[in-house]
């Protein structure tokens, strides 16, 4: 039986000026509609979700070896990894087969770390896959470190893949892969598997990580449904412009139920769906079922054009959704139909009056430098994002530096959107480092200054009571900047 051994890579931290405050009264907000927290000694936000999911593939294919590297907070930027550490996991963790599933700006740790492991174990095979393996299948798997590259989803062809390793069936056979031939030539098989339905997708592998993690996690990751019929220029997800496929409402109560038992009765639940209340039958559903347990608390994230409905926002307060996650991206309009397709800002404030009058906290995603945009757009965007904190129709904002990732329309065709992407070094492609283009409107040194001025500002507008929420008690407080997880 082939030993298996899933590789958590670890991010890259940067420091930017403004940013701890920024995430200190982020904190605040946050944890104020999250009720009975307290501190604890670790920063990991969530369990790398796409391990337990396909050590649940694994598991039922009869492939029970499995086995998985420590999960490590962010590394630093300039520092790097921490050899010794990586090496004693490897040498805790020899395995014949090593899996990887890296996000752009943390591949080249990815591939750091599958040196490392050749060089302790030169027979085992490192196989790569996710959002960054996909687009770069052939560029990755010319690397020498890496043996094979499952693009596009893998819940089919990984346990195909390890049972052409253990010599049931020829490697060619199996689709989706790119591999290096014994000439060094990148073969890449031209089919792909079809996606299995969520329902047929077997149960996750609840248990891989020991209890023990618990009380270092922020939140646990569900799924309701796969897919995003919405494809915006600049994500990477590999459902997007896909109708949402949906899991049995039972399935996910019963997951719930499990991962609660194993990590922490007290926990928070994050429905990673990318649009979670784009079908108003199937959230009424689920938000039937999470009202009727009585004893969940759920975050979301979604689009504000499918919030106007009032049923919906009724069915979500009533049945225990704490945090709404909205990707706004920028407040001004003409960028909307270029990036986002539906959503009419001035409906904006309306919208997010609706959800504070439902008890609905309202947190958006933005982004800084749309290329589209001048320096002064960009800046009046962000003067916007600070009002409707100060007037207490958003309840936090996160505030992030536009990168045009690979497995994007914007990487893909960047002169349709008025880029020049300066370099391909995926290192520097970091929400939080200077923009790795420049636009026919600014310098990436021009549009970075005005995200400085945004971390700095937007920190300063949550630094507030809000309007929802219960005030977090001084001792509480004082332990802001560490993770925190309810009890």
């Amino acid at each position: 039986m082939l030993r298996i051994c899933f590789v958590h890579t670890p991010m890259c931290s940067v420091q930017v000026e403004g940013r701890n405050k920024f995430w200190y009264n982020f904190d605040k907000r946050y944890y104020a509609v999250h009720s009975a927290l307290k501190p604890t000694d670790a920063s990991i936000w969530e369990l790398p979700h796409w391990m337990i999911w396909l050590g649940g593939v694994l598991k039922s294919k009869g492939f029970t070896d499995i086995k998985t590297f420590s999960l490590y907070t962010a590394v630093d930027i300039l520092t790097g990894l921490d050899q010794a550490i990586i090496l004693k996991d490897i040498q805790e963790n020899p395995s014949d087969v090593y899996l990887y599933s890296p996000m752009t700006p943390n591949l080249h740790l990815a591939l750091e770390i599958a040196s490392l492991v050749k060089f302790c174990f030169p027979n085992s095979i490192n196989v790569f896959g996710g959002v960054i393996a996909t687009p770069q299948h052939k560029q990755i798997a010319s690397r020498a470190e890496v043996d094979i590259v499952v693009r596009d989803r893998g819940e089919i062809a990984l346990p195909e893949l390890l049972k052409a390793l253990q010599g049931n069936q020829p490697v060619e056979n199996v689709k989706n892969l790119s591999y290096k031939n014994k000439t060094g030539a990148i073969i890449t098989h031209s089919k792909l598997y079809s996606y299995l339905e969520p329902k047929n997708i077997p149960d996750p592998y609840i248990e891989l990580f020991p209890k023990d993690v618990g009380p270092k996690l922020r939140y646990i990751r569900q799924n309701y449904a796969l897919g995003c019929p919405f494809k915006c220029s600049f994500c990477t997800i590999q459902t997007i412009g896909r109708k949402p496929n949906y899991f049995p409402v039972e399935r996910v109560l019963n997951e719930i139920k499990q991962f609660r038992a194993h990590y922490g009765e007290y926990h928070n639940i994050y429905f990673g769906d990318e649009t979670f209340t784009v079908n108003k039958e199937k959230t009424k559903e689920i938000c039937s079922a999470l009202r009727l347990t009585g004893n969940i608390t759920y975050d979301i994230q979604t689009r504000l054009e499918n919030l106007v409905d009032k049923p919906i926002l009724l069915m979500l307060s009533s049945s225990g959704c704490r945090w709404v996650e909205v990707g706004i991206e920028t407040l001004i309009q003409k960028s909307m139909p270029i990036h986002k397709q539906n959503t009419n800002l001035m409906k904006v404030k309306e919208i997010l009056f609706r959800l504070r009058d439902h008890g609905l906290p309202v947190c958006s995603f933005i982004v800084n430098g749309l290329p589209e945009q001048t320096l002064d757009e960009m800046r009046y965007s962000i003067d916007k994002v600070c009002s409707l904190l100060e007037e207490g129709l958003l309840h936090a904002s996160y505030f992030f530096g536009l990168v045009p990732y690979p497995g994007s329309i914007m990487y893909d065709k960047p002169e349709c959107y008025g880029l020049k992407i300066k370099h391909h070094d995926y290192k520097y492609y970091n929400e939080e480092l200077v923009p790795v283009y420049d636009t026919h409107l600014a310098t990436s040194d021009e549009i970075y200054k005005v995200f400085l001025e945004g971390v700095q500002k937007i920190g300063q507008a949550m630094s507030s009571q809000p309007c929802l929420g219960t005030p977090l008690p001084v001792e509480f407080i004082e332990n802001l900047g560490k993770s925190l997880v309810h009890v």
